[in-house]
This record gives C-alpha cells, structure tokens and sequence, in this order.
C-alpha cells in the first residue's frame, strides 16, 4: 500500500526512538498498534456495507433489465414495506431492513 523500503523504515524507527525515547516508545507502539487494528475494522465494515448496498442495487437492476421487477411489483414491495414498518412502529421495534427496502426505491 505504501511501497516502504527497509531502509525507510529503519529511518522512521530512529526518529521515532529519538523523539519518544527509549522509554515510552514500547508504550507508543502498542497504541499505535491499537489505533490501526481499529482504522482497519472500521474500514472493513464502511467497505462491507458499500459492497452490500452495490450488490442489491446490481440485482434489482438486473430484475428490471429482465423485466422481473417491473413497476407494479416495485410498488406493491413499497407498499407492503410501508405497511410492515407502520406495524412496526407501533410495536415499538425497528425494522432496519424493510427501511432499506423503501429508501432504495
């Protein structure tokens, strides 16, 4: 990702090791360690989910492009959608899916 040498390295390690000191760098290692596992988590999931959304806008194009999902059963998912969140609501819970269902019409 970052094409770094072992010679940069080696650099980066000294500089760091000048500034932190012997000391505290073990300290400053471990969280920088801690830092980047959670950058990495957090962007697996921001990846995972825009994979997720492309994938289900792909299907339903393709549904439409095979004349599969046309307009009126677009509408009558909508509409049944629509239905099942207002029971919801009522019963208090949410339902995370069936809002994705209606906001991607």
């Amino acid at each position: 990702m970052f094409d770094v040498g072992f010679s940069e390295l080696v650099l980066v390690l000294v500089v760091a090791l000048i500034v932190v000191g012997p000391e505290r760098l073990p300290t400053v290692a471990r969280r920088l360690g801690i830092y980047l596992r959670k950058a990495r988590e957090a962007f697996g999931s921001v990846k995972q989910e825009v994979e997720r959304e492309l994938d289900t806008a792909a299907l339903q194009e393709q549904l439409r492009q095979n004349n599969i999902l046309d307009d009126s059963v677009a509408q009558e998912v909508k509409s049944t959608a629509d239905e099942l969140k207002d029971l919801a609501r009522k019963a208090g819970e949410p339902v995370p899916e069936l809002k994705k269902w209606s906001d991607n019409e």
